[in-house]
């Protein structure tokens, strides 16, 4: 792979790259260090790519693959808090109270204990789907699953987070189709 496409992959997609390994693995130093291989990873498979996928998917898939390495190897399930914190604090659009925000937060930290509680297959489809945004099809590609499956994960997860955390509405369904 020419230099000049390692530099223009790395300034694309590098803070990409970190911010989805720092949600998966809730350790910003692992997060550095799986970007790093990520990309290094991609450097020496970038003659098998064959152009068929987005690249953005591409690194996606490497990375989450990057990063259920390490989760196997240190046997920690920890919860995305730091990713959902910082993607909270991003979104907000006013200065909440301390009350509010404290409130908040505790919220956040029962939802991600719930999430932490899913095993592997679970938690990665909810985190792909709903902190990241991806479509269906696209955590499909890139868990190299079919769409059926990565749609069941979701409705098991959903499910299992509403037995953990109760329903708001005891006789609300919940929808397969979108967050």
């Amino acid at each position: 792979m020419p230099a000049a496409d390692i530099d223009t992959l790395i300034a694309a997609y590098y803070s990409y790259v970190r911010r989805l390994a720092l949600s998966i693995l809730d350790d910003p130093h692992e997060a550095d260090d799986a970007a790093q291989d990520t990309f290094i990873a991609a450097c020496r498979a970038f003659s098998s790519y064959r152009g068929e996928a987005n690249p953005k998917t591409w690194l996606t898939a490497i990375t989450v693959n990057t990063c259920r390495s390490r989760l196997r190897k240190r046997k920690m399930r920890q919860a995305l808090q730091f990713a959902l914190q910082a993607l909270h604090l991003a979104s907000a659009n006013s200065q909440p109270s301390l009350e509010k925000a404290a409130l908040e937060h505790e919220a956040n930290l029962r939802i991600w204990r719930a999430v932490d509680d899913l095993d592997e297959k679970h938690r990665l489809v909810v985190v792909l789907h709903y902190v990241h945004e991806l479509p269906v099809p696209e955590i499909a590609e890139i868990l190299n699953t079919n769409i059926g499956t990565v749609y069941s994960r979701l409705h098991y997860a959903r499910h299992q987070l509403q037995a953990r955390l109760g329903s708001p509405h005891p006789q609300a369904e919940v929808s397969d189709e979108s967050p």
